[in-house]
């Protein structure tokens, strides 16, 4: 049995669990496998295959955090195979996914002010796409939703100043009490979208150029706001756990990652030591 047979009818009929975000980047993964091995069976999928298809992908330059996405998209496929008595061993059992953190980017809470106050000052410098895509990322940045989430955003899933929504990405609910800079860029009327969100590649293009017009020069896209949102709170010394909750995350090992960003966290925690009783003696040894 081809493996690209199954694993096609098997993407197709996880259509109604997963987001079309996911199945789109799940598809574009299983491509470079079939792009790999275009004729390849199920039964051949063994650990030195998945070496090998490992080489492949470091050979063709491709970065750490690319080819640890390809290859926990085959072990997922591959044990949706073995959950269907398709194959009968784990290829993956004795290989190890490392987990790769790359640089998060995002604005700082100076440079999150500046760009809020010159949009509610100059919007209308600004082109309709251009005044859309702004004040979507600046709505993100203030209360972490995702693109996918912005997008779909209704005016039903406001509540008394609260959001109250299912995620695309997890299916999880996410409860965010709105803080007021995301209020003021809210339209008056209140019923369908609440914003205006255009294809993810037309509103990082709409983005920068906005931005650019109203002075900032950092190359802004989408996902940086919800990096911002998690930057931020962390810096007004909201608790991780709350943080946490406000993301959606399930785990809170996902939150932590953005606290080693944030520099007024390491220097606030660092002048602990000086209410530390440390005797003396050990001073300027």
């Amino acid at each position: 049995m081809l493996f690209k047979d199954i694993a096609l009818k098997t993407l197709e009929e996880s259509s109604e669990e997963l987001s079309h975000f996911t199945k789109r980047s799940y598809y574009y993964c299983l491509q470079k496998l079939f792009h790999y091995a275009p004729n390849l069976h199920c039964e051949q999928i063994n650990s030195q295959f998945v070496k090998e298809y490992r080489n492949h992908l470091i050979e063709l330059g491709n970065k750490p955090a690319t080819i640890a996405k390809a290859l926990s998209v085959l072990r997922n496929f591959l044990r949706r195979l073995m959950t269907k008595g398709v194959i009968s061993e784990n290829p993956f059992a004795d290989i190890k996914i490392k987990r790769v953190y790359s640089h998060r980017q995002f604005l700082n809470v100076s440079d999150l002010r500046k760009l809020f106050y010159r949009f509610m000052e100059h919007e209308n410098m600004l082109r309709i796409p251009e005044r859309n895509a702004v004040r979507a990322f600046l709505f993100s940045c203030f209360t972490g939703l995702r693109y996918s989430d912005l997008k779909s955003l209704t005016f039903d899933e406001i509540k008394d100043g609260k959001i109250r929504k299912q995620m695309h990405k997890t299916g999880d609910y996410v409860y965010i009490p709105i803080p007021e800079q995301a209020k003021a860029l809210l339209p008056k009327c209140n019923e369908g979208k609440c914003l205006k969100v255009s294809e993810n590649s037309y509103f990082n293009k709409f983005l920068r150029s906005g931005a650019n017009r109203l002075g900032i020069s950092q190359r802004l896209h989408c996902h940086l706001a919800r990096h911002t949102f998690a930057t931020t709170c962390l810096s007004l010394d909201i608790p991780l756990a709350v943080t946490s909750k406000l993301l959606g995350h399930r785990e809170i090992s996902t939150t932590l990652i953005y606290a080693k960003y944030i520099d007024t966290i390491l220097d606030k925690e660092m002048r602990k030591f000086k209410n530390y009783d440390l005797p003396t003696g050990y001073l300027g040894c």
